[in-house]
């Protein structure tokens, strides 16, 4: 197991089914310039890096994905972008990396415009993004169905695809299409998700690998590592604590004592939450009742809480519970703890002139002129809310953990593990960010501990000092998307 560790990036910036086969349409282009799908609308642009000029194509257009008896399920929008072969001084096939959001529900938009595309959208305006993983490979950015320009053939198959099991099998047709078409079978392929998009990276990883397609890699970015249910959630809850002390930190709410630490105060906390609060958590009943009074005492200390707000039986406190409860009458964002809002909610709405950019990039920039776009153009289409966990089973257990804030109504399936095992030679590239209260980087490292070595050596672990976006402030974009191209070009 490769670990980068969060000191690291200080030094830098300052505090489903399986698929056996899949059709598809379309005529297979020769990848040179100017070369796009019949439904997709050519542009030619440059970008200035940091490694100097880089000169590419970009194809914007959808591709219609079929269902296995032959039934056309989707329009799919993506925006692929291929740079110059001969870019930066390679040769020969370069990577390609297919990139979407999560939700589920969620465009591209945060991983195209905030971090990884050539252009980035800053205050309203576009602007180069000098970091761009497209100096390393070429990337398409997916839109699922019902999101962006997207959309579901028909009620029937909107309601297959809004389910992960019939999300990932789409994904997985998608890709297949998609390579076929640019003639990219060749290229070392790569799968990059945000948030639930892991589900999708690593489900759609499986499924391919079981149509007989090598997946180079994937990355997994705020989404924890989809590996199943979790085997011990008391470890799991525990090692979420310094999450919330360095949130707590930032926010001046811990006492003098710990306040005036620094980060001296956050490895305290997680070391005290390994060695006291994970065996307090996962028997409560084996402690005396001063031992529980005392457990409860630094649990508060260590949160930045009152003691009146710890639950001394349990001794748990839930990730909704610490957002409402560090400061009175507001609520900590669930993306980035950091940030403050009164009333109950998230920091995740558009802003109304980044989209104004965004939206006149496509069809300005790109002139792709077709359809609407969802959540700019037109109302978002409330793909979310009726989705179907039908990876697993909904328990009472699995639908509480999720009131509380512990992540999806039901578990994920050990979609990681099985596609590493089935592709031996593929990696998986984990980031997550500090102050997110849906994921926790010491978790991370703790779960891939208990992998089979020859599959947690292929795991690189990322932690940076950001939320659920760790990518929006250009420090750590930086670091971010040189991470990425390290683990696109690090072919076995």
């Amino acid at each position: 197991m490769k670990n980068t560790t969060l000191f690291a990036v200080l030094a830098i910036v300052p505090v489903l089914s399986s698929c056996t086969s899949f059709g598809g349409e379309g005529t297979q282009i020769s990848r040179s310039v100017g070369a796009c799908a019949a439904d997709a609308v050519h542009s030619r642009h440059s970008v200035v890096t940091t490694d100097g000029r880089l000169n590419y194509d970009a194809c914007a257009g959808t591709l219609t994905v079929r269902g296995p008896g032959g039934d056309a399920m989707a329009d799919l929008f993506y925006t692929a972008y291929f740079a110059d072969r001969g870019a930066n001084g390679e040769g020969g096939e370069r990577p390609l990396a297919f990139v979407w959001n999560g939700g589920p529900g969620a465009d591209s938009r945060l991983l195209h415009f905030s971090a990884m595309g050539p252009r980035i959208v800053e205050d309203g305006v576009l602007i180069d993004n000098p970091d761009t993983p497209l100096r390393s490979a070429d990337l398409v950015f997916l839109d699922p169905a019902g999101t962006g320009f997207s959309r579901a053939s028909s009620q029937e198959a909107a309601n297959a695809l809004y389910g992960t099991v019939g999300d990932i099998d789409a994904t997985a047709r998608f890709i297949a299409q998609f390579r076929r078409t640019y003639a990219q079978e060749n290229a070392p392929l790569y799968l990059i998700g945000e948030s639930f998009g892991t589900w999708r990276a690593s489900g759609t990883a499986e499924a391919l690998a079981d149509a007989g397609t090598k997946v180079a890699g994937i990355g997994l970015i705020s989404g924890g590592i989809p590996l199943g249910e979790e085997p011990d959630q008391a470890l799991s809850r525990a090692l979420s604590l310094p999450n919330r002390t360095a949130a707590a930190l930032m926010l001046n709410r811990l006492d003098p004592e710990l306040q005036a630490q620094g980060q001296a105060a956050v490895d305290a906390a997680a070391d005290w939450a390994r060695t006291v609060w994970y065996p307090a958590l996962a028997d409560p009943s084996s402690l005396s009742a001063e031992q529980r009074m005392q457990v409860a005492a630094d649990l508060a200390r260590y949160h930045g809480m009152e003691l009146s707000q710890i639950d001394t039986e349990t001794l748990w406190v839930s990730p909704r519970d610490f957002r409402s409860g560090l400061i009175p009458s507001r609520m900590l964002d669930v993306f980035d703890m950091r940030r403050v809002r009164q009333g109950q909610g998230a920091f995740i709405a558009g802003d109304d002139a980044d989209d104004n950019a965004i939206i006149a990039y496509y069809r300005n920039g790109l002139h792709y002129r077709a359809g609407t776009y969802a959540g700019i153009e037109a109302p978002a289409i409330p793909v979310g809310e009726g989705w179907q966990y039908d990876q697993s089973p909904i328990t009472e257990r699995s639908l509480a953990r999720a009131m509380a804030g512990e992540g999806p109504p039901s578990p994920s399936q050990p979609w990681t593990l099985r596609a590493m095992q089935k592709m031996p030679a593929m990696r998986t590239h984990v980031a997550a960010g500090l102050y997110d209260s849906l994921n926790s980087c010491l978790a991370n490292e703790a779960r891939v501990s208990t992998l089979p070595p020859g599959v947690r050596d292929r795991i690189a672990l990322h932690c940076y000092p950001g939320g659920h976006m760790m990518y929006d402030t250009p420090a750590i974009r930086k670091v971010f998307n040189a991470n990425l191209e390290s683990f696109l070009t690090d072919a076995p």
